[in-house]
C-alpha cells in the first residue's frame, strides 16, 4: 500500500511532537537532579514553546501515536530528530504556522546544545 505524501507530513508532525514532548520530560527531570535546575528549566521550556506550536497547527500530533518508537539518546538528540521530521516534510504539504514552530525549535536546540549531555 502506498502512503501519500499528505500522509507522511502528518506522521512526521505527529513523531516531532512525540520527540518533543520526549525530549522535554528528560529536560524537566534533569531540572530535578542537575544542580543547574534553572537553566534546564529554560530549555524544557524552549522544548514545550516548539511542542505547543506544533500542536496549534496541527491538533492531533498528540493523538497519533508517533512516539512508539523514540531514539535512545539525550534530549538533544530527540530535539534534533525533531527538527529534521519537520525539515523533511515534503515542499508544498508544511502545514501553516510551519515557519513558527521551527524558529522555536531552533531557539530549543539552542537552549539543550550546551545541557544536554551524551
Amino acid at each position: 500500500m502506498h502512503t501519500s505524501i499528505n500522509d507522511e507530513a502528518h506522521q512526521s508532525l505527529a513523531r516531532a511532537w512525540a520527540l518533543l514532548d520526549g525530549a522535554e520530560y528528560l529536560a524537566r527531570q534533569a531540572a530535578q537532579t542537575e544542580s543547574d535546575s534553572s537553566l534546564w528549566l529554560l530549555a524544557a521550556n524552549s522544548i514545550l514553546r516548539a511542542r505547543d506550536a506544533l500542536e496549534a497547527i496541527y491538533p492531533d500530533a498528540a493523538h497519533v501515536g508517533g512516539d512508539d518508537s523514540l531514539p535512545d539518546g539525550t534530549g538533544q538528540d530527540l530535539v534534533q530528530a525533531a527538527a529534521r521530521q519537520l525539515r523533511n516534510i515534503p515542499q508544498g504539504h508544511e502545514t501553516e504556522g510551519l515557519s513558527l514552530v521551527l524558529s522555536h525549535l531552533v531557539e530549543a536546540e539552542h537552549e539543550v546544545g550546551g545541557r544536554f549531555r551524551p
